[in-house]
Formats: structure tokens, sequence, C-alpha cells
């Protein structure tokens, strides 16, 4: 896997409303930009295994619609999603944890699941970019959201 950004915050919040909000993958269009809409389309609660949304992204072509799949989660610890994006099969992973003042630390990493790049691909250059300014920015604003909420 090529990573693609990371990005860490420390919310002051509890972990399980950090978790819970970011594993509703509903809400990332409140927090990550670009992400015009993002919906459910199946009956797996969030968080869980198997949970499969469509994401709407903007992209500088027009906009794009991904399926997105829970592939991993463990409650308060971990969330990982895997997208099919043609040629980029990205992959979400959020870490969490609690700091010595009892806030959670949130890690966030987007990896390329694709083969057939490599790290000086063109594509993989321009996401690393993008993705990196997309990244703190998002979590900065998560930030926010979940600081005004608790």
């Amino acid at each position: 896997m090529i990573e693609l950004a990371k990005a860490s915050i420390c919310i002051a919040a509890p972990i399980e409303n950090v978790f819970t909000y970011v594993a509703n993958m509903e809400n990332y269009k409140n927090w990550f930009p670009r992400v015009t809409n993002i919906k459910s389309v199946n009956n797996i609660p969030h968080g869980v295994v198997g949970k499969k949304y469509i994401e709407t992204l903007s992209l500088p072509n027009g906009e794009v619609e991904l399926e997105i799949e829970v592939d991993c989660s463990e409650v308060n610890k971990l969330f990982l999603t895997k997208g099919n994006l043609a040629g980029i099969l990205p992959q979400m992973t959020v870490k969490f944890s609690v700091n010595q003042d009892q806030n959670c630390q949130m890690d966030l990493q987007y990896h390329s699941r694709s083969l057939d790049l490599t790290p000086t691909s063109d594509i993989v250059i321009v996401l690393k970019e993008d993705l990196k300014a997309r990244a703190n920015k998002g979590m900065a604003k998560l930030k926010v959201i979940m600081e005004q909420g608790s």
C-alpha cells in the first residue's frame, strides 16, 4: 500500500462520542472537504464491518461516486474503510486513543491499495498534496464539531 496522507489531532471530547460520530460515515460530509454527499446503502448499523455507503466526491474534473465499505471496526480503537474508486482503491484508517488528559487522540491515514501505482506515479504525487491539505482541514473541522457538542 502507498501512504497518501496522515493527520493527527487531539479532541477535547469523550472517545466514545468521537468514535460514534466518525464511524457513522454519513457524517463524513460534515467534516471532510469536498465530500458533497454520502449515504448508507444497506441496513447494517454504522460502525459495523460490512456497512456500505455511496460517497460523492467533488474533484477538479467534476463529481465522482464511489462505494465505501467498513472493513474493520473496533469500538473506540480502530475504524477502517475501503473504497472502490478505480485506479486508486482508497483505504481510510482511523485510530482512536485516550491521552493523559483523558481527551481523544485521533490518527487518520489514507492509503492507495492499487497494485498499479508506485510512490512516484503522477496521480500519487498529486493525491498526496491534495489529501494532506484536506485531511488537516477536515481534522480541524471535526475538532470544532466534536468540542462544541461535548
